[in-house]
């Protein structure tokens, strides 16, 4: 064969082999490729809505407890309640420590939580965002705050139990502990209802 026709069955043979090889792959089902990311799955904090509100009891009545010993000692150790409250309320509570001290008044008695109801779990929440939202009854009849001369400053004006909306949020750097972010009186019917 001269040494054209062989050039050109080369190239006739690879331009063949090419095409085939292009045919077989253009045949072949496109992939779908995705620029998203994967989102990571987001592991609950709580088991149970039980466990969440069982956490949260527990919490709340550590708060009560170290808050009750700070005002019986007349404010004093108040950081104990940093490990009950977010920063922002555990500095307000400090504030309100120092006022009492300040003003001399004397804490007596032990209050107790009559009921705990679960407002609303969120299983998914993260950073600041609340966790846990309960009603909380809380029975003051057996406590008294008595100021710098002796007399009560609650007792007759002060209802026997109070009911709270209390919020919970993860610890940031604990995401396994609870930290109260809000404890406000509330204002709706039901929570120490009988």
């Amino acid at each position: 064969m001269p040494p054209s026709t062989r050039t050109y069955v080369a190239k006739v043979g690879t331009t063949l082999l090419v095409l085939g090889c292009l045919s077989l792959t253009s045949c072949a089902p496109d992939e779908l490729v995705s620029d998203a990311k994967p989102t990571p799955t987001v592991t609950p904090l709580f088991a149970s809505e039980e466990e969440a509100l069982d956490a949260a009891r527990a919490t709340y009545e550590g708060f009560m407890s170290a808050s009750e010993e700070i005002l019986s000692s007349g404010g004093v150790g108040a950081e104990r309640i940093d490990d009950f409250l977010s920063p922002a309320l555990a500095r307000l509570e400090k504030d309100s420590y120092a006022a009492y001290a300040a003003d001399g008044r004397q804490f007596e008695g032990q209050s107790s939580i009559e009921s705990v109801s679960l407002q609303r779990y969120t299983a998914d929440a993260s950073g600041t965002e609340p966790v846990i939202s309960l009603y909380v009854c809380v029975d003051f009849s057996t406590v008294d705050v008595l100021d710098k001369d002796g007399n009560s400053t609650v007792l007759g004006s002060r209802p026997p139990r109070i009911p709270f909306e209390v919020e919970f949020e993860q610890d940031v750097s604990l995401p396994t502990l609870l930290r109260i972010s809000s404890n406000t009186v509330w204002a709706g019917e039901g929570a120490c209802d009988e």
